[in-house]
């Protein structure tokens, strides 16, 4: 390592070692010239010159150039004190001989040698500088080449005039050309037609002002295959100069992957987006009929089929209720739920995909269930979908050819035919599984809804015969009793009066719970304070006092129903505390309370003081706090018992929407 450092010394100072021996041997050789021949003021002092000049140039080269270009250097300056030698020896040893006397020293002189030395430093000087410039140039060039040509992405540098004047061979990959035949070509011919004067008036707009337009870094283009083919590219641009050339330098990426992505990925979001509406339409439909034909609709719009249809399973049978499209569902023939692709995908709950129709070995389910089942097996023969008359049973002569079958849980089977086959892929299976998912939901709403009607309108008849068959000849008996009671008196009498009374009241509370069931209606803001007075006003209060210890606090609520609640609650507390009970209604945070003073209820009825037909008061008919229940929850309120302030029964109602 140290002998390393000695000559790497040796080789920086050499210029200056150089003048160093040659100002020596010059004058050495002035002091060795006994005759005095060297006389010429410049014969003498230029070889001093020179070599103290290297001397001096050496330490400037040792401080500004590299080890090697000063190594050059001296080699230059050497050969040209050896030619300058040669020639000194050549003209004053050789030609003089023939002029000098025998015996007579020969003249000679270094002025010639230092000329020639002097134009070899000058030349090597010049001569090592334009190597050192080529080297600098080739230098970067060679490591940008060793970085794009084994890059996976193209690399195209253009000149002004958009001549492509370097491409790496990842190029060819892309375009479909080979990097050396894109050379000395127009950048165009990697760009459909349309943007060609779009990218020449850029350039040229660029050139003349420096103003960049467009974000150079990732614009996304579209580029043009040697084919023909347009496909889109991501590129990001930079420029740089060389000598009076402006270059730009684009590096090229394919991006049609990343684009198939996320064009996959917006359709799944248009799609979800669809279908969530499609999904409000179809609960808002308010029958079975209505959201079987609304899903099909939906179907129709939602997925890539031709028609799509629903079958409700009947008896063993699988019976077509709703087509898409606009045909006679009357013909369709009905198909066991024990065969058919319809019947395995209703006994399996499983999608099932039919490929191809037209080779019913293609069949697959989501399960892989047709290899144990044997549908789509050669051996098995075809089976049909749920088919109509122009729907022909035979798979291999339809005109449909992709089947997709649904289950809808219980209910039946949505069926998916589309013209094209492998029409329904994963996405498609997945988003017609939730879309049979959101119609189940329904259908089991509306027959839910259906059955509530159907209770309705038998409460509805109830009320009626209650009130018509029922309380006429209640009317005629009171009438005859109190015409009885004008003619005798007996306590037989008296005893019938208070039965058609019990009887009349019940008979009030019956209307009345019949009634409750019915859907609390249209809310509106309604205040407490109107609302409990009028209430107050309904019922036989006796000597009961009423206390609105409230501010006028108003709540969103059906005014009919709020003031029945009330009503009922007024007579709990008149029956169970008395003619003298003092009623107070007053606001909670969120809600308010009714409260009497009477004797309140026991620990152990509060669980059980709102159940139907519940009465601690004598002739009770215990329908009545059924009914406030009811009536509450209805609007989505809570209700609950506790002690009131002056010992008697409060009734808490919480959760309510105040109105401002």
């Amino acid at each position: 390592m140290q002998v390393s450092n000695w000559l790497r010394q040796l080789k920086h100072w050499s210029v200056s070692l150089l003048g160093l021996i040659l100002l020596g041997a010059a004058g050495g050789h002035i002091l060795t010239d006994d005759n005095r021949v060297l006389t010429n003021t410049i014969e003498v002092m230029l070889p001093i010159a020179v070599a103290i000049g290297l001397g001096i140039g050496g330490i400037w080269l040792k401080r500004t150039h590299s080890v090697d270009r000063t190594l050059q250097l001296t080699k230059w300056t050497a050969a040209g004190a050896l030619v300058g030698h040669a020639i000194n020896l050549w003209f004053e040893i050789i030609i003089s001989l023939e002029h000098t006397p025998v015996g007579e020293p020969v003249p000679l002189g270094l002025n010639g040698a230092a000329v020639l030395m002097s134009a070899g430093i000058v030349l090597g000087y010049y001569y090592t500088g334009l190597e050192a410039r080529e080297q600098s140039l080739e230098c970067p060039d060679a490591r940008f080449h060793a970085l794009t040509e084994n890059a996976t992405f193209g690399v195209v540098t253009i000149d002004g005039s958009s001549t492509i004047r370097y491409a790496n061979d990842a190029v060819e990959a892309l375009f479909g050309y080979a990097a050396e035949e894109l050379v000395d070509e127009p950048l165009t011919a990697l760009m459909p037609d349309s943007l060609e004067h779009q990218h020449l008036d850029g350039l040229a707009s660029y050139l003349e002002d420096g103003e960049r337009r467009i974000d150079w870094d990732g614009v996304e283009l579209a580029g043009k295959h040697a084919n023909g083919e347009t496909f889109p590219i991501e590129i990001s641009f930079g420029e740089y100069a060389v000598d009076n050339d402006h270059l730009f330098t684009g590096v090229i990426r394919d991006i049609s992957e990343r684009k198939a992505a996320e064009a996959q990925l917006q359709k799944h979001t248009d799609r979800i987006t669809k279908l969530h509406q499609i999904a409000t339409d179809i609960m808002s439909a308010e029958t079975s009929d209505g959201v079987y034909q609304r899903t099909v609709d939906g179907a129709d719009e939602l997925l890539s089929c031709d028609v799509a249809r629903i079958a409700v399973a009947d008896r063993g049978q699988l019976v077509p209720k709703a087509s898409s499209i606009d045909e006679s569902l009357v013909d369709c023939e009905p198909m066991q739920t024990t065969s058919s692709y319809a019947g395995q995908c209703f006994q399996s709950g499983e999608p099932v995909v039919i490929d191809d129709l037209t080779f019913t070995r293609s069949t697959s389910t989501a399960r892989e269930a047709s290899s144990d089942s044997g549908l789509g097996s050669e051996q098995s023969g075809p089976s049909s979908p749920i088919l109509c008359d122009d729907y022909p049973t035979e798979p291999q002569t339809t005109k449909y050819r992709s089947l997709l079958s649904i289950p809808l849980d219980e209910f039946g089977v949505i069926q998916l035919f589309a013209v094209e086959a492998n029409a329904f892929d994963t996405d498609e299976v997945d988003a017609a599984t939730l879309l049979a998912s959101h119609a189940s939901t329904a259908v089991s709403r509306a027959r839910a809804e259906a059955t509530l009607r159907r209770e309705r309108d038998r409460l509805d008849e109830f009320a009626s015969v209650v009130s018509h068959d029922i309380q006429n000849p209640l009317s005629v008996a009171a009438g005859n009793l109190e015409l009885a009671a004008d003619e005798c008196d007996s306590e037989f009498l008296d005893n019938a009066a208070t039965a058609l009374t019990r009887i009349e009241y019940l008979t009030e509370d019956l209307l009345t719970l019949a009634r409750s069931g019915k859907a609390v209606g249209e809310t509106t803001p309604v205040q407490l304070q109107t609302i409990a007075k009028s209430a107050w006003g309904n019922v036989e209060t006796a000597t009961a006092t009423l206390d609105l210890s409230t501010e006028d606090t108003t709540v969103e609520a059906d005014r009919d129903r709020l003031e029945e609640a009330f009503e009922n609650l007024f007579r709990n507390a008149i029956e169970h505390g008395g003619e003298d009970v003092t009623v107070r209604v007053g606001a909670l945070n969120n809600g308010f309370y009714v409260e009497d003073t009477g004797d309140g209820i026991p620990d152990a009825a509060r669980d059980q003081v709102f159940d139907h037909g519940y009465s601690t008061g004598e002739g009770g008919t215990g329908f009545g706090l059924s009914i406030v229940r009811s009536i509450i929850e209805g609007h989505g309120w809570s209700i609950t018992t506790t002690d009131a302030s002056a010992g008697g029964a409060r009734f808490e109602i919480t959760d309510v929407q105040l109105s401002s």
